[in-house]
């Protein structure tokens, strides 16, 4: 699967002819080339997913406030920050402490996190680009939220827009079930609020 097949499925799932390249002169061309990246990047941050995530320790940088003793450079391809971690006495990983503050500005260059801490590692969702690397269920639900972007503009129906948008909401949440099972991981407050749904 690639990019042009996740906005064909978007387009058949609204009625709309499908595209052969997103530079195409074409409507259903132009529509998906404005949406793609916004929504595969609104898609990514619902959720923690295995395959878009990413550990690394944080680079320092020379710019600090006054009020913090170190500053690190924020990832590039960070589109949604988990977790931090911070290295103990003993060189030990260790999840950031609750109580301690930090905080995200921008230097001029791109984000910044400023911390009391001299070693920061980072769990992220990459902003994963290469279609090869999502899983399946993913690229359905990617393929529903762009059809939900691009049904009222291409058919002017706004219940086709809201179809598409219920059908996103489903998708997505499945595809969190599915990844959850597949790590054998359990998010209790979030299994509560699938189960509501269905």
């Amino acid at each position: 699967m690639d990019k042009i097949e996740i906005c064909n499925m978007a387009l058949s799932r609204i009625g709309a002819s499908p595209i052969e390249t997103l530079d195409e002169p074409s409507e259903p061309a132009r529509k998906c080339l404005q949406f793609y990246e916004h929504d595969r990047r609104v898609v990514l941050r619902r959720f923690p997913w295995s395959w878009a995530t990413r550990r690394v320790e944080l680079a320092q940088v020379q710019t600090k406030p006054q009020d913090y003793q170190y500053a690190f450079r924020y990832p590039s391809d960070c589109v949604y920050l988990r977790k931090l971690y911070i290295f103990n006495e003993e060189g030990r990983l260790v999840p950031f402490p609750e109580f301690v503050q930090y905080k995200i500005l921008s230097d001029g260059e791109g984000k910044v996190l400023y911390t009391n801490f001299e070693r920061v590692l980072a769990e992220y969702t990459a902003d994963i680009r290469d279609v090869s690397i999502m899983d399946e269920i993913f690229c359905e639900a990617l393929s529903w939220k762009l059809a939900a972007s691009i049904a009222f503009k291409l058919t002017g129906n706004a219940q086709i827009a809201q179809m598409a948008t219920q059908e996103y909401e489903r998708m997505v949440y499945h595809a969190i079930a599915e990844a959850e099972n597949e790590q054998n991981v359990r998010t209790p407050e979030l299994l509560t609020f699938i189960r509501a749904r269905f």
